[in-house]
């Protein structure tokens, strides 16, 4: 997955999204062996705050810099892992652009 690209203010909701082989949300959410492990690794230290509770996380831009979100989680006794690189930038934010989002459930 490409890095999200933030900039100094924004919020970052996570959560865990279960994926199937065809790469699409399971429709049935798997329930995980034990809690999911999350952890952050900000660069420089103190960019960004970070706050995990359970199936979902909070990373806050405070500083520009990067950050590494990664995750673990375990269904059925298999481990599955994932991580998402989050780029804080200095610069203030311009409209340049409008899209059509979507989402498949």
């Amino acid at each position: 997955m490409n890095p999200v690209t933030v900039a100094i203010g924004h919020v970052v909701n996570l959560s865990i999204i279960y994926l199937d082989q065809l790469g699409n949300p399971m429709i049935v959410t798997p329930t995980p062996d034990s809690p999911p492990v999350w952890s952050d690794a900000p660069v420089p230290t103190g960019c960004c705050t970070f706050v995990s509770t359970g199936s979902t996380a909070v990373d806050t831009a405070v500083a520009a810099g990067a950050d590494t979100i990664s995750l673990t989680v375990t269904v059925g006794g298999v481990a599955f892992s994932a991580s998402l690189g989050i780029v804080v930038s200095p610069a203030a934010q311009v409209l340049t652009s409008v899209e059509i989002g979507s989402t498949v459930v």
